[in-house]
């Protein structure tokens, strides 16, 4: 890409075309500004050009600079205030230790609290519905698992088993994957 300087003066005599023209009257419809024609003409025209400029550069650069001084700054002043936070949370805490123990200061005589909880209304009735109620129902089963298996074997076979049970066909295993529709309905055509 070669850098040949540009001819600013050629592009500012040229005639603002349809775009120029449509991007001013948009302008003025979200802004309620009529931009001078021209104006826009060239704002659209070296756009580009400026923000590549030496100019422009070196301002961003600056900006840039002072910005990062600016985040050095707030950081060191928020570093300060929160040793300045530290050293008073530790003055506090070696004034805590060197104060006398609560043994050491005559006990101050109180009436023993006895400590009820506060009944409320749903305490209230959980409390009389407990005491009405027949003896606690037994423990629902846990869902037999590979632990379960093992740690409880199932009882042995007894008297009441029937060798019917034995004619009667298996039933299908559970499905563990999602069928899609295409494999539902293949397996319905079978």
């Amino acid at each position: 890409m070669s850098k040949t300087p540009k001819n600013y003066e050629a592009i500012a005599a040229k005639a603002p075309t349809a775009l120029h023209e449509a991007f001013a009257q948009w302008i003025y419809e979200q802004t309620g500004f009529r931009p001078d024609l021209k104006s826009v003409q060239l704002a659209v025209a070296l756009r580009m050009d400026y923000q590549a400029s030496p100019e422009n550069q070196a301002d961003l650069a600056e900006r840039k600079r002072k910005a990062a001084a600016a985040k050095k700054a707030s950081a060191a002043a928020k570093k300060a205030k929160l040793e300045a936070q530290l050293a008073k949370l530790k003055a506090d805490l070696e004034k805590v230790e060197t104060e006398p123990a609560a043994a050491d200061q005559p006990a101050v005589e109180t009436a023993p609290v006895e400590d009820k909880p506060k009944t409320t209304r749903s305490r209230a009735r959980k409390a009389t519905a407990t005491a009405s109620e027949a003896p606690a129902q037994p423990k629902a089963r846990t869902p037999r698992t590979r632990k379960t298996a093992v740690a409880n074997p199932p009882a042995p076979v007894g008297e009441d088993f029937d060798r019917v049970d034995l004619d009667e066909p298996a039933t299908k295993p559970v499905r563990r994957t999602r069928r899609t529709a295409a494999t539902k309905t293949a397996t319905a055509t079978k």
